[in-house]
């Protein structure tokens, strides 16, 4: 018998119901009337029957602890994702939530983390990561049978801007930028600008990725040379996608690539750093001068990133169509292109404004009755309604 009376000392009784599973006892509890505890047992066994029960003590442990077990089940993404996300939750969340058993958080302890971050000042795309980042670990909570519910998807996520809008340069301005960085640095200018790679994908280029086709030479882009937030140095692994694809090398640069394969041992980089090492981000900004470099072009403000929205859009104004876009730049489907650049795909607009009609230019000042002089007006007003009638 699963629900079993016990008499304490002081002479009350109570109701202890036990559930079983595997002939081990592996949930119970204590009641004031039978009623109750049998009512518990049989809605503790139809969880168990139907997959949906979940060990109350697992719920114990404490969102921060739950959140280093998940982190660790994410050590297969790039190693710069794993360091924005163990940043987020050091520096904004544990803070607020990491001490609290996950079963007793609500959403209004979600929420007030989320308004802690806003009296912070956090920009609206970081506040978005972060609640984003905190579902993620209550849905593996949730597939770990620790937790039915996922109380930060009861939480709206913050709205407002949460990216710069993308900027591209026409191509003058492209070649402006490229010859007004330091010599070294305008190949990979002149590539990021006209394919559109990431940086860290240019950087992580060897000789061996090269590859004739029959259409010409390509580069096999398959890893990464991602900047670590920690130790400022590069750190390969996959492409974002974790997909490898050709990208066709621009007849700009052909010459380039061919004495670069020709002059460089296996291994070396396709785009090498004055050392003949891997490019970082933080090196290229400072080798390729490129505050000033922007500056002298007449682009100030122009980000590396922008090269790949500027590579987009001259892919695209030469009239290549959504799939060719997106197998260039590594996006992962062709909605993803479409949701970046679709507005200069569609012509639809500008057909639309070119059929608005004609719309004829005149004075638009209003033509007024010459005023009536002061005798008339008031003979007109003596009239009788009949005479009025009559006029």
């Amino acid at each position: 018998m699963s629900v079993t009376k016990r008499v304490l000392p002081s002479g009350s009784v109570t109701w202890r119901a036990k559930v079983f599973f595997e002939r081990r006892v592996i949930a119970q509890k204590s009641f004031t009337r039978r009623v109750d505890a049998k009512r518990w047992e049989a809605d503790q066994l139809a969880k168990l029957a139907s997959g949906a029960w979940i060990d109350p003590a697992r719920g114990r442990v404490t969102f921060a602890a739950l959140a280093a077990e998940w982190q660790a089940s994410r050590e297969h993404l790039a190693v710069r994702s794993q360091e924005t996300t163990e940043f987020l939750l050091a520096k904004y969340v544990l803070p607020e939530i990491g001490a609290v058993p996950i079963a007793a958080i609500s959403a209004a302890d979600v929420e007030r983390a989320m308004t802690a971050m806003t009296a912070r000042g956090l920009a609206t795309a970081t506040r978005r990561r972060a609640l984003s980042m905190i579902r993620l670990v209550f849905d593996y909570a949730i597939r770990d049978r620790r937790l039915s519910v996922n109380v930060a998807r009861m939480v709206s996520l913050p709205r407002g801007a949460t990216k710069r809008e993308p900027h591209w340069l026409r191509p003058e301005q492209l070649g402006r930028l490229v010859m007004a960085v330091p010599e070294l640095c305008r190949p990979a200018v002149l590539f990021l600008g006209l394919t559109g790679c990431r940086f860290s994908e240019m950087a992580a280029l060897r000789v061996d990725d090269v590859v004739q086709t029959p259409h010409g030479l390509g580069v096999r882009v398959h890893r990464a040379a991602t900047q670590s937030k920690r130790t400022s140095g590069a750190v390969f692994g996959p492409t974002k996608t974790h997909q490898t694809r050709t990208v066709p090398v621009p007849a700009a640069l052909d010459g380039y690539v061919r004495e670069r394969v020709a002059a460089t041992a296996a291994g070396g980089y396709l785009f090498p750093s004055p050392t003949g090492g891997v490019w970082t981000n933080t090196n290229f900004r400072a080798r390729s001068r490129w505050m000033d470099a922007t500056r002298e072009a007449g682009v100030e403000g122009t980000t590396i990133h922008d090269l790949r929205h500027t590579a987009a859009s001259l892919l695209i104004a030469a009239g290549a169509d959504v799939k060719a876009v997106q197998v260039i730049l590594g996006h992962s489907t062709a909605t993803m292109t479409m949701d970046l650049y679709g507005h200069l795909f569609s012509e639809a607009t500008w057909q639309a404004m070119e059929r608005l009609p004609a719309i004829p230019l005149m004075d638009a000042r209003r033509v007024l009755d010459p005023p009536l002089d002061r005798a008339s007006h008031t003979q007109h007003c003596e009239e009788s309604p009949s005479e009025q009638r009559d006029h």
